[in-house]
């Protein structure tokens, strides 16, 4: 979580130009923040499923 939020905030705020490993995100950190969304996107696959599956289930009855 921590390395996602650097790679974030790298992203977003520049803190010191002439600073490369201050401005760029690395590749671990890039890989945190690919990690974390798929995660939250899986999460929320799962939830729209279940609820497809009971919706169906409820209309079936």
């Amino acid at each position: 979580m921590h390395c996602a939020y650097a790679c974030l905030e790298k992203l977003i705020v520049a803190r010191h130009v002439s600073d490369c490993e201050e401005v760029y995100p690395t590749r671990s950190e890039l890989g945190a923040l690919v990690r974390l969304v798929n995660e939250e996107l899986y999460r929320r696959i799962e939830a729209a499923e279940g609820t497809i599956g009971s919706l169906r289930e409820s209309c079936a009855a």
